[in-house]
């Protein structure tokens, strides 16, 4: 059953009305409600426009994430799977300042994306001051320039350039590696990996990296307790990017062990 303002629906199962949009969702519930809208067939009718309407809906959303993509992927951080709720997304803005990228985005393959979490941020404070300081005392420019594009599958963007790519939650099975690679980002952050899917992305040009995850600043994301040095998050490095350090720096052979090891 499904419940609406006017009360409850028989017979139309919620997740038909789940790949709507929400404010298509309210309008053909409204009509369904009517008392001349009872009959079974009528309610098999609306649910075929109902499905019908919801694939054009995604069709339209995905054109427009890979059109975005391929104009401004190269100077974008992308969230792939993002959730229907921007949240902890600190680590994404210190990545985005400090490698001084224009657009952040976020796709996920449900039917809707919300920016407004009272989570969107561990440290308010923190972050106010870094996009204050990246956007000259502007810091609401950020959400000018905030994308998200709900229904849009991961593998949809195959081939499609994009800076940097983050993983947040990934759902178990769920295995993004060669999507991710063929985006070829300079740098893939997984956050909160416990009981989700890592991807594993050696041996496709990449290789994880601590020293970059001290050079940007990344804080843990919700560490265990029981471990103070676990960070619950991979960063990974593609192999031509930003190099320099390393080449130059006395414990090279040291750092490329860690490469090899951990990588």
């Amino acid at each position: 059953m499904l419940v609406s303002r006017r009360g409850i629906i028989p017979g139309i199962s919620t997740r038909v009305i789940d790949v709507l949009t929400q404010k298509t969702a309210l309008k053909v519930i409204d009509v369904l409600i009517h008392p001349g809208y009872r009959c079974v067939e009528t309610y098999q009718i609306c649910i075929r426009n109902l499905i019908s309407a919801a694939g054009d809906s995604r069709m339209t959303t995905k054109k427009a994430a890979i059109a975005f993509l391929k104009e401004y992927g190269h100077t974008s951080l992308i969230s792939l799977g993002a959730g229907r709720l921007l949240n902890r997304i600190d680590n994404h803005i210190r990545l985005m300042t400090q490698l001084n990228l224009a657009c952040y985005v976020a796709i996920d393959c449900g039917p809707y994306i919300e920016l407004t979490s009272p989570n969107i941020f561990l440290d308010p404070d923190g972050m106010t001051e870094l996009l204050s300081g990246y956007y000259q005392g502007e810091p609401q420019k950020f959400w000018e320039r905030v994308k998200v594009f709900p229904h849009t599958w991961v593998e949809d963007l195959e081939g499609i350039h994009c800076a940097v790519v983050v993983c947040q939650r990934v759902y178990p099975d769920c295995r993004w590696e060669k999507a991710i690679s063929s985006m070829v980002p300079m740098l893939v952050l997984q956050e909160d990996l416990h009981g989700c899917e890592r991807q594993q992305l050696r041996g496709r040009g990449y290789v994880r990296t601590w020293m970059k995850i001290r050079q940007y600043g990344l804080q843990p994301f919700r560490p265990l307790p029981l471990f103070p040095w676990e960070r619950n998050l991979i960063l990974w490095r593609r192999q031509d990017f930003a190099d320099e350090e390393i080449q130059v720096s006395k414990w090279k052979v040291f750092w490329r062990l860690c490469e090899w090891f951990i990588g």
